[in-house]
């Protein structure tokens, strides 16, 4: 739990974990250098690791012993680089995990007073830490983490052969028909599964996802297609895409819809790189599913759904001159997937998916 040592200006928080300490130690030390990037701030791991903010050197690892601990001078104001506190992680093993204590001693030479101490405390590390404890902000976390920016050990492994989204690859690989002679855009692509199936018709593809996680785990995936010059892989977002006008014959969207913040100009954005007569084929955000197992909670509350025609006019308002929403029935391509007989009901009904052309 969060303290302050009046004496010694502690700061202070732990977690007990079920994992042994070298374990507790790697995860932790990748999960707190991928949150610190997202953030804009760099961190160097390793005995002469260091961590940067702009340019100016926050931080620099003083000891490193894997599963054990890491020690850090810390300066936390760049306007007084002389003033130095330290940063302590502690991994210490205990009834069959861990405890991971994070600590911060120092503070009471950058902040004098105890009532202006009180109110940083307060405002910065207490109520913070109860905001993302609150429904709104844990559901945040677990729906980023599971489906809006998947990233995580659980997250790669369901996106390196996700089973359930199989049915759904099957409709729109049948609806584009790729040949060799397409290039093709995945905006959103996850773990890069629909992307080997659709690599395997020899077509040449690009694709963005905004997860760090899910671009390395694609890059893997598709090594061979990576290596061989017929697959690029990027982390961007999907209202700005890093290529230039009418480069793809075809583009396609999974999962990724109901997430977007801003969906016209997303949609605008694949017009633009999309050839003259290219097509663009989308998985639609039903709301016949929110609160399914396709769009369950907490993710169903921060979603979009879309009726058919609301998608529609979302694809003309941007651009597309032909669109149309057409159901298709997923069971046999569930059933051809290989996904179990006790889950074949999860596929009943037909799904909207979303078909455009740029003329």
């Amino acid at each position: 739990m969060p303290h302050i040592d009046k004496g010694q200006s502690l700061v202070s928080v732990c977690m007990d974990l079920a994992l042994d300490p070298s374990a507790a130690f790697d995860v932790v030390v990748k999960e707190l250098a991928d949150a610190l990037a997202r953030s804009g701030i760099d961190f160097a791991a390793g005995p002469n690791g260091h961590v940067r903010e702009h340019g100016f050197e926050v931080g620099r690892v003083i000891s490193w012993k894997p599963g054990e601990q890491i020690l850090m001078q810390w300066r936390p104001a760049d306007w007084l680089p002389e003033e130095v506190t330290e940063i302590e992680l502690l991994f210490e093993k205990r009834d069959g995990g861990t405890r991971v204590t994070l600590k911060h001693r120092g503070w009471n030479r950058l902040i004098k007073e105890p009532d202006e101490l009180a109110g940083w405390f307060a405002g910065e590390v207490a109520a913070p830490i109860l905001r993302v404890l609150a429904p709104g902000g844990f559901g945040d976390w677990v729906t980023d983490r599971r489906a809006r920016r998947p990233s995580g050990s659980q997250a790669r492994s369901i996106y390196r052969d996700p089973l359930f989204h199989y049915p759904n690859f099957r409709v729109i690989l049948a609806e584009l028909a790729l040949t060799q002679d397409d290039h093709l855009l995945e905006v959103g692509f996850g773990g890069g599964a629909l992307l080997k199936q659709a690599l395997q018709c020899g077509c040449r593809a690009a694709a963005i996802d905004h997860s760090p996680d899910m671009v390395r785990l694609a890059q893997e995936v598709n090594r061979d297609a990576v290596a061989e010059s017929r697959l690029q892989v990027r982390q961007a977002s999907a209202d700005q895409l890093p290529f230039p006008d009418a480069t793809f014959t075809c583009a396609i969207m999974t999962g990724v819809l109901g997430f977007l913040p801003d969906p016209l100009a997303a949609f605008r954005e694949i017009r633009r790189v999309l050839r003259h007569d290219g097509r663009f084929v989308a998985l639609g955000s039903d709301p016949r599913l929110k609160g399914t197992p396709g769009a369950p909670e907490p993710m169903a509350s921060r979603l979009r759904f879309y009726e058919d025609g609301e998608l529609e006019r979302l694809a003309r308002d941007a651009g597309f001159e032909e669109a149309r929403v057409v159901q298709r029935e997923l069971g046999q391509f569930a059933r051809e997937a290989g996904v179990p007989q006790q889950c074949l009901a999860l596929f009943d009904g037909a799904t909207g998916f979303l078909l455009a052309r740029k003329r």
